[in-house]
Formats: structure tokens, sequence, C-alpha cells
């Protein structure tokens, strides 16, 4: 009882503040006018988000491609698509940010697959790092529009430009140690015996994350054309999203500039960093804090973070289903698909 008591205080304060931010969103707009606003959005409209979401989605899936097909592996873009969909359904749904759907995206990969575990931990390990990386990147130059912009209070600029510096630094020296042939995250696994006594897994898991960690190395240093190949192909990722969200902005109404679009889309970013589930209450408050700092009405930054929410339940809707559907067949390793698909 005394051992469960600091979680569930914790989560207890999770959730109020979760309520608070919700309620201070929310203060003072009728859902007529939430309604008024959304209404703007039609049937082409939304076809539109929706097909431009779905391209976002498989656009995802080909840096993942490109570091399988760099390990000698090449699976199809559209499975890639199936199983990364219901991994983003328990990363979202996961307090935090945005982790936790890794394990399973290890997990397709060697029973549906057939891959080693050593070489899915180094697949998954790798395309994490790197959407780490270039997203933090986008984070900072963000951030640059936001200060730009006077979007945050003076005092915090200098703390959060240097929070985003930190942050891109992890993954980069990361990626820079194990290029250079270093296991980090075995050497931290290492730090921890008492996990090794306790849990009879954790030194077959420490021992496929070491394969997988040398497999990381290798391909950095005698594949280095396939890694620059996924680090443009996150680039271009990165231009869809920021499309979507310059498209969805406009079919409300909110009429943005380029720099003023990134410091929005930042700010989103910046709340899934918070330690709630899908950034709950925290992405409608930045949204409305960005778009109202633009001289757009809380009606409007509501109706946006509304509009975002209801696409990312969607997709985590359709990931945890696909996962509930996936589950039974995870039991049996089938053979692996050498299929090649083309991006």
């Amino acid at each position: 009882m005394r051992e469960h008591f600091p979680r569930t205080l914790v989560r207890l304060l999770q959730w109020s503040l979760v309520v608070a931010l919700l309620a201070w969103a929310l203060r003072g707009i009728s859902l007529v006018d939430i309604g008024r606003v959304l209404s703007r959005l039609g049937i082409a409209q939304l076809a539109a988000l929706l097909a431009l979401n779905l391209l976002i989605l498989w656009s995802f899936t080909w840096r993942w491609w490109a570091v399988l097909r760099a390990l000698g592996y090449s699976i199809p873009t559209r499975l890639l698509a199936v199983y990364r969909l219901a991994a983003f359904a328990v990363s979202y749904l996961t307090p935090g940010p945005q982790f936790g759907g890794e394990p399973l995206q290890v997990f397709v990969l060697s029973r549906r697959q057939a891959l080693p575990t050593s070489t899915a931990i180094a697949s998954v390990v790798l395309d994490k790092t790197l959407e780490l990386i270039s997203s933090f990147t986008f984070l900072i130059v963000g951030v640059v529009a936001v200060l730009r912009l006077n979007l945050i209070p003076v005092p915090a600029q200098t703390p959060l430009l240097a929070l985003s510096l930190v942050l891109l630094s992890l993954p980069a020296a990361y990626l820079a140690f194990s290029c250079r042939g270093a296991r980090p995250a075995t050497w931290l696994l290492g730090r921890f015996p008492a996990a090794a006594r306790r849990w009879p897994g954790y030194k077959r898991f420490s021992r496929s994350l070491a394969e997988g960690e040398i497999q990381v190395g290798r391909l950095c240093r005698e594949q280095s054309t396939w890694l620059l190949v996924a680090i443009a192909l996150s680039g271009i990722s990165w231009v869809f999203v920021l499309a979507e969200a310059w498209m969805a902005m406009q079919f409300l109404g909110i009429t943005l500039g380029p720099a003023q679009a990134i410091g929005v889309v930042a700010a989103g970013r910046l709340a899934f960093l918070l330690p709630f589930p899908g950034g709950l209450g925290a992405l409608e408050v930045s949204q409305i804090l960005a778009v109202g700092a633009l001289g757009f009405s809380r009606t409007d930054g509501v109706a946006l973070g509304l509009l975002i929410r209801s696409r990312d339940l969607l997709l985590a809707g359709v990931g945890a289903w696909l996962a509930v559907i996936l589950a039974p067949e995870l039991r049996a390793v089938g053979g692996p698909d050498r299929e090649t698909d083309d991006l």
C-alpha cells in the first residue's frame, strides 16, 4: 500500500494539473463560438487535411525504411506505417514526452518480420535518435521564431532557448558517440546491477541492446550514405508537417506568415514535452497563448487546439485498434518479407 502511494500521488497531481489547464483554456468561451470557427471547415477542407496527414504518416516511415535498408533488410513501407501507427498510439497515450511505443516496434520487427532482436533494436534506436535530432532542431528554429515574435515573456526566453539546445545535444551526442564505436545505452544499463538481479530478462535485453548499438556504430561508419538519406527524409517529413499546420490554420481563418506558423507549431511541440498523456491541457493552452499573441481570439486558439486533438485522437484510435489486431499474431514468428518497396 505504501509503495503505491507516491505513484498514486503523482498521477493525482498530473490529472489535477490537466483539469486546471483545460478549465483555464475553456473559461469564458462558449461552445457556440467554437462551433462557429470549426464550421469554416467544409468536406473538401477536411478531406485535404486527411490526405495530407496520411502523407505525413507515410513519410515518417521513410527514415525507418532507410535505416532498415542500410542494415540489410527491405521491408515494405506500408507495413512499417502500420507498425509505426500502432506504436504512436502507445506513445500518445503514455504520460511523458512521446515515448513508449518503441518496444512495440522492436517486437513487431522481431516477430512478424523475423529480424534478429539486436537488428530490430538497432533500427528503432537509430530511427528514434534521428527523429529526436530533427524534432529538436525544428524546436530550436521554432523557439527562435517565438522569441522574434515576442510570443513569450522576456524572463522565460533565455531558459527556453537553453532547454532546446540541451534537448538537441542529448540525441546528437548519443549519435556521435555511437558512430565512434561507443555504446552509451549499454553503459547506462550496466550502472544498475540491482535491476539485472531483480528482472531475469534484464541481462538478455542488455545483450541485445549491446549488439544493436554495435550495428548502429557500424552503420554510421560503413553506410554513411544511407544515414544521410535518412536525415534528408526527416527534413522532408517536417516540410509536410508545417504544410499541414499552415493549411489547417488557413482553413480556420487564422492567416499567418511562415515565421508565425512555425512559432505556433513550436508552441504545440513544447506542450508535448510535459508529462501529460498526449500533452492534454498543455497543447490547448499553448495554442491559445500563441494564437492570441498574434492578434487572434482565444476562441480561434481553442478551435485550433481541438482540431489538432481530434486528429491525434483519430490516429491514436486507429493505432490502438491495429495494435489489438496485431497482438494475437505477434506470437507466431513469420518469415521475413524481402519484398523491395520503393519510396
